[in-house]
């Protein structure tokens, strides 16, 4: 991205990983991922104003189709006396369990893992080995990196973003 001081702004994504991993709740609606990556920031160019640093954040984008937060469980039961044609009385009954997930429309949320100042004219945050987690998601799950780089001079500050790869599971 370049600049009107004629610096010119990049991020970037190397040896990204976004692996899907059995839950440690083993519960149907968790989704978990093992995740990392090489986030770069760089500014290169002939501005004309001093560069002051700047920051790197990276993070992941984490969506859900479908939620299911809020579940509903009722139980119930009833009892009925009854008398036969021979005039012998009786009783008679049943239980019922019902569980009831309230289905509500999907959630995206952002997770910044790291968040770095720097100065001159790069930065680099490594993310390995990382786990991530969503709960109560019924529905398809997404996963995808970011990275948001800023450079500063004493009056000016540029942003540019990275976003990467949605993966769905």
């Amino acid at each position: 991205m370049p600049t009107p001081e004629g610096w010119t702004l990049s991020v970037k994504a190397v040896d990204e990983t976004q692996l899907d991993v059995a839950p440690l709740t083993t519960a149907i609606s968790s989704r978990e991922y093992l995740v990392g990556g090489t986030f770069l920031g760089e500014v290169t160019g002939s501005g004309k104003a001093a560069l002051a640093g700047g920051t790197l954040e990276a993070g992941y984008q984490i969506g859900c189709g479908i939620s299911a937060d809020v579940v509903d469980a009722r139980f119930g039961g009833n009892i009925t006396p009854s008398l036969s044609s021979a005039g012998v009385p009786s009783v008679g009954g049943g239980l019922f369990a019902q569980i009831r997930p309230t289905l509500k429309p999907g959630t995206a949320s952002v997770v910044p893992v790291t968040k770095i100042d720097y100065e001159g004219d790069t930065a680099r945050v490594t993310i390995t080995g990382l786990r991530i987690k969503i709960d109560s998601c019924v529905g398809q799950s997404f996963i995808r990196s970011y990275a948001t780089f800023s450079s500063s001079t004493a009056d000016t500050q540029d942003v540019v973003s990275y976003v990467g790869v949605t993966k769905a599971v």
